[in-house]
């Protein structure tokens, strides 16, 4: 067997010192609390971003295609519905979808009240699966058919705002030259907690805006595409990454590499724009939530560095005589390093496994009762989401045992300096 780690299993798990247990005890539980909030603060965090995610590309799918440059264009130029690119575009393997879409600024009015409105007209090949989970009341209009239809679907502030309920009928007016007005019907009511969108997007029938641009039936302001992401590679190379010390791999956004494929495939005078540039501000914040989680990591891991520097110091304290006698029989300073470094090893195991029970499972229990909440109007969601992110779990685990055993190296470089005969006579 072993020597050095029978050892240090004999000391981990047969000690009887008081101090020595208390503070093994307390290192522990210390190891096991930083593991279990280096998990939860990367499952929330993940969770958090991609329910981001899935909102705002649900308000805009993964990529637009528009006019080029049409944020300087001063008119408004329709784009053909019949163009063959986008039957060419169709038959692509990792695009689900590609649906037309006419918008319009609007001013919607009730008899308690009105609001400035974004009308976004959209037709039958439209991908409602975002607004049906996050309908509250009414249904998802239809807009398939050759008739005009009159129903919208707004946010629940804006049916607040304008007392508005399921049903009930209002007036959009349109600022042309002369003014517009449609009467319309809310047929359903959406709640996403972003007020950005939910202040200002409306959807309606994409034959009403096409009447009020005077635009022909194919003649539409955009098309919304979107991907099926698992069929696009990522394309990944080494680089430097600055918030962390070391050459890592980065993949580049499959979303705007699918914007790019898209937009060499569109006629001259067309552009595709990825979401992530369409609404830049909300990805980067996205983004910077993942350097608030290095930080957790980095000081959890010094926290549990440190505590474990000074656990091993302790035993090596209290078993001064036993080193000096090992020193006496000949045991080299190397192997007796060694066998503190194994009991630090099974120190930081245990409070890994303990961690992993605690991590693990407070994240189930809100993946499955949601016990935790927040105020949507401040961060957007309801419920807390958890995200099993098992690979980043894998390296919280490995990289706090890689860590911490190494720098025990450090504290039992003071068993070199005890001399066994004076640890033996004054122990």
């Amino acid at each position: 067997m072993n020597f050095e780690y029978f050892f240090a299993s004999r000391i981990v798990f047969n000690g009887k010192r008081r101090v020595s247990v208390l503070v093994v005890r307390l290192a522990v539980i210390t190891i096991a609390l930083a593991v279990a909030t280096m998990e939860i603060s990367l499952s929330f965090v993940q969770g958090f971003e991609t329910e981001i995610q899935k909102k705002v590309i649900g308000f805009g799918s993964h990529v637009q295609i528009g006019n080029f440059l049409r944020e300087l264009d001063t008119e408004v130029d329709p784009l053909p519905m019949d163009e063959p690119a986008l039957d060419s575009l169709r038959n692509k393997e990792y695009i689900a979808s590609i649906s037309p879409f006419v918008l319009k600024e609007a001013l919607v009015k009730s008899p308690d009240g009105s609001a400035g409105v974004e009308l976004k007209g959209v037709d039958g090949s439209y991908d409602w699966d975002f607004f049906q989970s996050v309908l509250k009341e009414g249904e998802i209009p239809e807009y398939g058919s050759k008739k005009l239809s009159r129903q919208i679907l707004l946010s629940k502030k804006q049916a607040k705002e304008l007392k508005l309920k399921v049903g009930d009928n209002a007036w959009v007016y349109f600022l042309t030259d002369p003014i517009r007005q449609r009467k319309v019907t809310v047929g359903g009511i959406y709640e996403t907690g972003m007020e950005e969108f939910d202040n200002l997007l409306v959807i309606c029938d994409i034959k009403m805006l096409q009447k009020i641009w005077k635009w022909d039936s194919d003649e539409v302001s955009g098309f919304e595409v979107n991907l099926k992401l698992e069929r696009l590679d990522e394309e990944c190379k080494w680089v430097f990454v600055p918030e962390f010390p070391f050459i890592a791999q980065r993949c580049t956004n499959s979303i705007e590499v699918a914007a790019d494929e898209i937009n060499y495939q569109t006629p001259f005078g067309w552009g595709s724009t990825p979401i992530t540039q369409i609404f830049p501000d909300i990805f980067d914040w996205l983004s910077f939530q993942h350097q608030n989680v290095w930080v957790i990591l980095i000081l959890m891991t010094i926290v549990a560095v440190i505590n474990m520097i000074t656990v091993v110091l302790i035993l090596i304290i209290e078993r001064t005589r036993t080193i000096g006698i090992l020193k006496a029989l000949g045991l080299p300073n190397f192997r007796l390093r060694r066998t503190f470094i194994w009991n630090a090893f099974f120190l930081i195991a245990l409070g890994i496994g303990i961690g992993n029970l605690l991590g693990l499972g407070l994240l189930f229990s809100q993946d499955l009762l949601g016990w935790l909440r927040v105020r949507q109007e401040d961060y957007f969601i309801e419920v807390v989401p958890v995200a099993w992110v098992w690979g980043r779990f894998l390296f919280v685990n490995i990289g706090t045992i890689l860590v911490c055993t190494i720098f025990m190296y450090i504290p039992t470089r003071i068993i070199g300096r005890i001399n066994p005969v004076q640890a033996i006579r004054f122990s």
